[in-house]
């Protein structure tokens, strides 16, 4: 895949603002004690030997490209007979990176605002069938689309051209102490509507107006109902939802355009006008690992039968070549025999990827501090590598 298409899958917004630098405490839990800045090898030995190295060859090979920026990455996996976090290269600042280094992980976000849903959805709060507009009252909603159809890209919204979203930016930049409630941001968007039902369209503007219905069933933002209803159930720890929450270091900042000092991945601005909806959670690797194992395997978040829902595409066409698209959820094509799930991320500041095989009983996340990266060729020969 090609990393213009990765930038198109994960588009967020632009900041132009200074770079980074110092890491700051935040709301989020504070780091287990027994978690260790160097590899965890759990896994069989002949299993993790295999692993390490393919992190190092990323390394190797991204700097035989001359490329300025970060020259590393993280990973984990997650087994039924263990798991396995490593590191290998630097930061976009040129620091060591540790396995237990938060990230931004763009819209591997949806995922969580999706699994929200369908837990409404379960609870009678929500009917996935029913027309957003029961939920959201918006011009966007007003074409019949059913939530089903917004968490699928069905909904007929498309996403405008990126030097609106640069716009926006500005803005917010140049009015730092003003609210930007999601409703004015979809305004300063102007996002197109179209008929729904068709093929999906990728379009981050499904997830800002899938945030307004869980703020309206739940009365809370979906941040604050992210970590009640899925962080804390499904035991994850080192995981953050901007701008409500601050990532907790160590954090691995990226060195483009769009980072501040402000102890936000990779800026303040950006997360807020994310709104916790389709781009603004940090974690680790293996903290995203364990919630594609949870989310995809666990079974203690949701029915079977409601996982299985959000992994099937409603239709032969997807987002991307390679890539279909269910509830909140990519289903990738080319990653091995078995159906492997999860999600991209990328902006110009990150890169991530999780895929969970469920009939293998395994996830995998991979986290890198530079926009636009090829992440897939990186996950499949980690889960290749993998009994």
């Amino acid at each position: 895949m090609r990393a213009a298409l990765l930038a198109g899958l994960g588009l967020t917004v632009v900041l132009a603002v200074g770079c980074t630098s110092d890491e700051h405490p935040g709301a989020a839990p504070p780091a287990t004690a027994g978690l260790q800045d160097t590899a965890t090898d759990r896994l069989p030995t002949g299993v993790t030997t295999a692993l390490q190295p393919i992190l190092d060859g990323v390394v190797a090979d991204h700097a035989l490209t001359g490329a300025a920026g970060a020259r590393g990455l993280t990973a984990a996996v997650v087994k039924p007979d263990g798991s396995w976090t490593g590191a290998a290269g630097t930061d976009g600042v040129g620091k060591r990176l540790v396995p237990r280094a938060m990230m931004a992980v763009d819209s591997i976000t949806k995922t969580f605002v999706a699994a929200e849903v369908m837990q409404l959805f379960a609870a009678g709060r929500v009917d996935v069938d029913a027309p957003m507009s029961r939920y959201v009252r918006h011009r966007l909603t007003a074409n019949g689309a059913t939530v089903r159809e917004f968490l699928s890209m069905r909904s007929g919204v498309t996403d405008p051209p990126r030097h609106v979203f640069e716009a926006l930016i500005r803005a917010r930049t140049a009015h730092p102490a003003q609210p930007w409630p999601t409703r004015r941001i979809l305004a300063f968007l102007h996002p197109g509507a179209g008929p729904p039902n068709g093929p999906p369209v990728y379009a981050n503007s499904n997830y800002l107006l899938l945030g307004l219905l869980v703020e309206s069933v739940t009365g809370r933002t979906p941040g604050e109902v992210a970590r009640t209803d899925l962080f804390g159930p499904a035991g994850l720890v080192r995981i953050a939802a901007q701008d409500g929450e601050r990532p907790t270091p160590p954090l691995a900042r990226p060195s483009c355009r769009q980072a501040a000092r402000d102890g936000y991945l990779p800026s303040r601005v950006v997360t807020d006008l994310e709104q916790d909806t389709f781009a603004g959670i940090a974690a680790d690797a293996a903290t995203i690992a364990d919630w594609g194992n949870e989310l995809y395997g666990g079974g203690r978040l949701l029915a079977p039968v409601l996982v299985r829902d959000m992994m099937i595409p409603p239709t032969n066409t997807g987002v991307a070549p390679g890539i279909g698209y269910g509830l909140g959820t990519m289903v990738f094509e080319g990653l091995g025999t078995d159906v492997t799930v999860g999600h991209i991320g990328a902006d110009r500041c990150y890169t991530s990827m999780l895929a969970a095989v469920p009939a293998r009983h395994l996830a995998a996340a991979v986290l890198i501090p530079q926009g636009s990266r090829e992440v897939v060729p990186i996950m499949r020969d980690l889960l290749a590598a993998l009994p």
